[in-house]
């Protein structure tokens, strides 16, 4: 019998994107890729960080409609956080979508999956922020390594973000 909050087994795929694909009890696929997104941090040479920019999404739901809670979802997410970033120190730029208007439900789930599977390690941190652009709100998260060598100021440069261009 599985433990409901056991990983789901999942397999790197690799390519330019670095996707990770898992599929649930109930044959829902779901795509993990960590996309180059340097560009976040490229005025500030000195921070030496490779940025990503996390995407998580559905690749086939047979059944369709609205996805049912599944409470090995977010411990599978978190695995394959570890597997891809915390030795190399990488860090995560995550973007919720909200061109359906559900950005902030998005970054709320998120951050729950985040907190209840970090909490079992401590090894990464989250920050989060939100940008206005005209009448959107963009639901923004940083996660990193807690041992970085630079998180302070990379940091500091994602809470600012933005700010020079207004």
């Amino acid at each position: 019998m599985t433990n409901q909050s056991e990983p789901y087994e999942f397999e790197f795929v690799a390519g330019e994107q670095n996707v990770y694909l898992f599929t649930t009890g109930i044959d829902i696929k779901y795509e993990v890729k960590f996309v180059p997104s340097s560009d976040y941090f490229n005025a500030y040479m000195e921070v030496d960080a490779e940025v990503f920019e996390m995407v998580i999404s559905i690749a086939d739901n047979l059944a369709g409609g609205r996805l049912p809670s599944d409470e090995r979802v977010a411990p599978t997410i978190f695995v394959i956080f570890e597997d891809f970033f915390l030795a190399q120190r990488h860090v995560i730029v995550f973007i919720c979508d909200s061109t359906d208007g559900r950005g902030k439900a998005r970054h709320r789930k998120f951050g729950h999956w985040f907190y209840n599977e970090n909490v079992k390690t401590d090894v990464m941190t989250k920050f989060d922020r939100i940008v206005v652009d005209g009448s959107n709100r963009i639901y923004l998260s940083l996660i990193m390594s807690r041992l970085h060598p630079n998180a302070g100021r990379i940091v500091e440069i994602f809470m600012r973000m933005g700010e020079e261009e207004k």
